[in-house]
């Protein structure tokens, strides 16, 4: 037997596309444990395909939007054509990224506009960099692009360096959302108590450089909620607002006494 698996796309003016994504065949008769549906090898590549497609596809359509002028509805002059590049789950996709000029009726926009960095301007979707964070945080740098890569058709495993930026760069960015978001209603406690500990991190001289002191720190009202946080020495000037952040949380007040323990 033999097997297609087919991408139909319907753009907004009705036209119909078809691609092929992924074929492949098993034996006439018979099957086996091992012939059984799709294997994870077949199931990388469909994704992978199917993926490429769709991306290739609407990058074509929004830019072909974008490039009618907003005022009289021509067509913008296209400046350049550049190649740029999407990282997914489902694979690195490369397409064409052309630049338009300004409308030559000057009235919706006198500047040059890139319509594809506008919309992914980090070159990478927020579910590629979510799930790579959170598998960084879960285990360390290189065995969590090894997992990845083994389920997921990456197209090329992410760099390890790129692994840690990208997961500090989501701790960061959740930090300063917790920070400004409003806590829930808390009822006022009675008095909180702060425990603060600290300890020495040493480096690993095949590994690390640098070593460096983590404070740790464990806060509980008289109800008996108990909350956890830390930092670290270049997090100096964000230690007041994440403390206060926890207090308010536990239901701190100006009148509420806190007692603190080292």
């Amino acid at each position: 037997m033999k097997w297609r698996v087919l991408l139909e796309v319907t753009d907004a003016d009705g036209r119909v596309v078809t691609h092929e994504v992924s074929s492949g065949s098993r034996p006439a008769s018979g099957i086996s444990a091992g012939t059984v549906g799709l294997t994870l090898a077949e199931g990388k590549s469909t994704l992978a395909g199917l993926q490429q497609r769709l991306v290739r596809f609407q990058a074509g359509l929004f830019c072909r939007e974008r490039r009618l002028c907003q005022g009289c509805g021509s067509q913008r002059p296209i400046k350049d054509r550049r190649s740029r590049r999407v990282t997914t789950l489902f694979g690195t996709i490369h397409f064409d990224a052309p630049r338009f000029n300004p409308c030559r009726c000057g009235v919706a926009s006198r500047r040059t506009i890139s319509p594809l960095a506008e919309v992914i301007p980090d070159r990478c979707t927020p579910e590629y960099e979510r799930v790579l964070a959170k598998m960084g945080a879960l285990a360390s740098y290189g065995r969590a692009v090894a997992l990845m890569a083994e389920f997921l058709p990456l197209g090329g495993n992410p760099g390890i360096e790129t692994a840690r930026r990208r997961t500090l760069k989501v701790g960061a960015r959740l930090e300063r959302e917790s920070l400004k978001a409003k806590p829930p209603a808390t009822p006022e406690a009675k008095s909180i108590a702060v425990s603060v500990d600290g300890g020495h991190v040493k480096s690993i001289r095949s590994y690390q450089v640098r070593s460096f002191e983590i404070l740790l720190a464990e806060a509980s009202n008289d109800r008996g909620q108990h909350q956890l946080f830390n930092s670290v020495a270049v997090e100096a000037d964000r230690e007041r607002l994440q403390l206060g952040g926890v207090l308010r949380g536990l239901g701190d007040t100006p009148e509420t006494p806190i007692y603190v323990a080292d």
